[in-house]
């Protein structure tokens, strides 16, 4: 990648200099390194950044193919990504604001920044960029906007995503301790919380992507942060439930749903370590589930951001108890899959060594 000095590059924009953005970003499409194409002492000093791996120098390496753009440009990685592939060795390409967007969801073709207006939809673009294809109805739909709203305002705040996500765990801690007391209005107060954990839970992730900080202990505090939160509320609720109506039918469903969340989770988390991810997205189970069938349109009612705002309209009705027993045969219905999954996992690798 050559970058062209722009005196715009040092804008911010989603909480980076564009000049680095642009820089961070050719990297991750696979970029070797990044020229600078005239003396710029300040540009230099822009990509001193230790998220930028990839050398920094004063001239093209002989041969090499380039991308050509000035510093104050926004290109989506997956229009650096498609303009090098296949670009002869030797030949340069200028990524300018005519490249079309990437086939790559929600993408957006390249923007150049001159003003606060363009640097304000350049900024709209980008963190439009960060939805998701296998969001559900409810992220699509609510959680999204609100988690996308904040995490514009967190991205320019000395805030790191692993903190956010210490602090998401905690709001949903404190969901299932509200819980636990039984009351009417306990059972909604800790039900609302969950539902903000799980809205809120989008602003790590959009962080860390935004700003290029994503890391395995992030994708780790991301997925046992949802897991602790969901064990720890439905116990909660079970506990609250038993204590408001004396009923050990709720006690139970609350044991069932940790129970077999403990055992399907310790399964796909031992799935994950071989593989050397934290990213839940990754287990079998998950990929599979998104496929279709007869009963595909229903799929949605089992993603997480769904089932967490049910059960806070069931609280509010009063109605938790009858969704928790429903929730604990859902319980049971995912751990008979990761046990399905686990055994065909088995096949497969005896398959490969035989």
């Amino acid at each position: 990648m050559v970058l062209e000095p722009a005196e715009a590059g040092a804008r911010r924009v989603g909480g980076l200099p564009l000049a680095l953005r642009l820089s961070l970003d050719a990297q991750a499409a696979g970029a070797g390194c990044i020229v600078i194409s005239e003396p710029a002492p300040g540009l230099r000093s822009l990509l001193a950044d230790a998220r930028l791996r990839i050398p920094v120098a004063s001239s093209v390496p002989p041969g090499s193919p380039r991308l050509v753009a000035k510093a104050n440009l926004l290109a989506h990685r997956g229009t650096l990504r498609e303009l090098a592939q296949g670009l002869p060795r030797g030949a340069a390409i200028q990524v300018a604001t005519a490249s079309k967007p990437p086939n790559v969801p929600y993408a957006f073709a390249p923007l150049l920044v001159t003003s606060d207006e363009s640097a304000a939809a350049a900024e709209r673009a980008l963190f439009h960029s960060l939805r998701k294809p296998q969001d559900g109805w409810t992220s699509r739909h609510l959680n999204r906007y609100i988690s996308l709203f904040l995490s514009r305002l967190l991205v320019k705040t000395p805030l790191r995503p692993n903190q956010v996500s210490v602090a998401i765990l905690g709001i949903g801690v404190a969901g299932a301790i509200t819980a636990a007391q039984g009351s009417y209005g306990s059972l909604a107060l800790g039900a609302f919380l969950f539902q903000a954990q799980s809205v809120l839970d989008g602003c790590d992730g959009e962080m860390s992507r935004v700003s290029h900080r994503g890391s395995r202990l992030g994708e780790w505090l991301d997925t046992i942060g949802d897991d602790l939160t969901n064990y720890g509320f439905f116990g909660g609720a079970g506990i609250g439930l038993y204590r408001a109506t004396g009923q050990t039918l709720y006690l139970a469903a609350g044991g069932i749903c940790v129970a077999c969340g403990v055992l399907a989770s310790g399964l796909e988390y031992r799935y994950l370590i071989k593989i050397g991810s934290g990213d839940l997205l990754k287990y079998p189970l998950s990929q599979a589930s998104s496929g279709g069938g007869k009963l595909a349109f229903l799929a949605p009612l089992f993603k997480r951001d769904t089932f967490v705002l049910l059960t806070l309209v069931a609280a509010l009705l009063g109605a938790l108890g009858p969704m928790l027993c429903v929730f604990s045969l859902a319980a049971i219905g995912i751990l008979f899959s990761v046990l399905k999954t686990e055994l065909r996992l088995a096949r497969e690798a005896r398959a490969q060594a035989g």
